[in-house]
């Protein structure tokens, strides 16, 4: 069950919770359970440590594994539940006024932003000999402030410029919490209000700015943060925010800062989720996980273990699979269930009964062992689908998107943007949105692309499961959250 967390407690409790599944640098100060802030703070050791734990809560917290990357697509019409399955069948059966939004909740990234924090504003100048070192630290931390921070407002609030679709209050322009600064002692963790949305999305964006400049030239190793990602980040946050010209350009400043390219063979393209074969080669950033250390829990809930590698709870639905043409390489990220596990939990029957061709999702396919898989968190391919978008809607003329579009689809062998797609704008976003289930499906954005654009959330059959004005698209707070801090005030709907 997931835990309601509040930022408040000390530096010591912070750095206990990010020790474990820390690679081996961590053993070299400190028991976890007596780290002091001298160590922590004014040594290199003890910052090093702080950088692996701050890395490692991204694939520690549910929020930013299976959540991130299944969760949005269980939600929509991606993907449904095979039969006796129950992972998920919360957000894959929510209807009317049952269910909602609650298993996208996030507001546990909090611990990832503390320790962000306090590698930005705490540790010492003089810890390293050289000073770009250090540098370096704050411009991966500002960077994963900014994604934790943008990855919990699209879940709690609406996007700049579009507050007025709440069913129950119009103009709701509430945000999240916006802290910036450590938390050295239960002291410094005082209560505050939700900041507005505006507020929030400015925070990120200068976070990202001044991370760019401290990480430039910075991409030759995507386990960790790159200048490339950060761009990446800049152009997802500006899509968001309608910030068209700014959306592009900071995509086309990914694909030339990143060293690879997209994938364009049917190989290349079917195994470059296998970490024995393709290795993610597109991904911007990814998380690396030790199947031997750090499999546990991740194993269990892990994206492989909800889509392939386990229990096939969530199996690409009809809809999703049709939006395919012959001969498009991306269709090799799909098996046949009776042959996609690799540690089988549970016998793979109906899985014909979601889609016709009983196929699994094998992005995730738990090829490191114990259900484990490295996770991509951006990756390369985004980056064309953004320019493409945000190119047309700055031009207004679907003309203006078409290459990087069709850089895309000419790498995944899928032929020319169809000649209906440019009939207006209308069309042109319809065909942007087939072509991110295409090549994002299962990777965190289908329901986020819905709710950026106010369509409404339907069924693979094509009804209604919620539409765009009604309060669930916002996750509640809960009264967890609520009880703890009473300047927090809660979505409208979930009083």
């Amino acid at each position: 069950m997931k835990k309601f967390k509040i930022l408040k407690y000390a530096l010591v409790a912070t750095l206990f919770v990010g020790f474990t599944g820390c690679d081996s640098l961590l053993n070299e100060v400190e028991p976890s359970t007596s780290v002091s802030a001298e160590v922590v703070l004014t040594s290199e050791e003890g910052v090093d440590a702080l950088r692996a734990s701050m890395y490692s809560k991204i694939h520690e917290s549910f929020d930013f594994t299976t959540e991130y990357f299944v969760a949005p697509s269980a939600f929509t019409d991606e993907t449904r539940n095979r039969p006796g399955s129950t992972r998920f069948q919360a957000l894959t059966l929510a209807t009317g006024t049952s269910g909602g939004t609650t298993h996208l909740d996030n507001w546990g990234l909090y611990e990832i932003i503390q320790d962000a924090n306090l590698i930005i504003g705490a540790v010492e100048p003089d810890v390293f000999d050289d000073p770009a070192t250090l540098d370096l630290y704050r411009g991966e931390a500002l960077t994963l402030r900014a994604f934790a921070m943008h990855t919990m407002v699209r879940v709690y609030g609406y996007e700049p410029g579009n507050f007025g679709q709440g069913e129950l209050e119009a103009n709701w322009d509430a945000g999240i919490i916006i802290r910036t600064e450590p938390t050295l002692d239960l002291s410094d963790a005082d209560l505050r209000p939700r900041s507005s949305v505006d507020d929030v999305y400015t925070q990120i964006l200068n976070d990202l700015s001044t991370a760019k400049t401290l990480l430039s030239g910075v991409n030759s190793d995507n386990r960790y943060v790159t200048e490339a990602f950060v761009d990446g980040l800049t152009a997802r946050v500006n899509l968001y925010a309608g910030n068209w010209a700014e959306a592009a350009t900071a995509a086309q400043n990914a694909i030339n800062n990143f060293p690879g390219a997209l994938e364009t063979t049917a190989t290349g393209v079917a195994n470059m989720f296998d970490e024995n074969e393709g290795n993610h080669p597109e991904a911007l950033f990814k998380i690396v996980i030790n199947p031997d250390t750090e499999g546990g829990g991740f194993g269990n809930n892990g994206p492989a273990t909800y889509t392939a590698d386990g229990f096939l709870a969530q199996l690409p639905t009809q809809f999703l699979i049709d939006k395919y043409a012959a001969g498009d390489h991306r269709l090799g990220w799909y098996e046949d269930c009776t042959t996609t596990q690799l540690n089988p939990l549970t016998s793979p029957t109906g899985c014909d009964q979601v889609n016709t061709n009983g196929w699994a999702i094998v992005k995730f396919g738990g090829e490191k062992g114990n259900s484990v898989d490295d996770m991509p968190m951006m990756r390369l391919s985004e980056m064309y689908l953004i320019r493409a978008e945000a190119l047309a809607k700055d031009a207004n003329s679907p003309a203006a998107g078409v290459t990087p579009l069709q850089t895309l689809r000419d790498a995944r062998n899928t032929g020319a943007v169809p000649a209906a797609a440019l009939a207006d704008l209308q069309a042109f976003e319809d065909e942007i949105l087939d072509e991110r289930m295409r090549e994002l499906g299962v990777e965190g954005h289908r329901f986020f692309d819905l709710k950026r654009l106010g369509r409404d959330i339907r069924n693979p059959d094509g009804s209604i499961k919620m539409r765009a004005d009604s309060y669930r698209i916002l996750a509640g707070l809960g009264s967890g959250l609520l009880n703890v801090n009473d300047q927090l005030v809660e979505n409208p709907g979930y009083e």
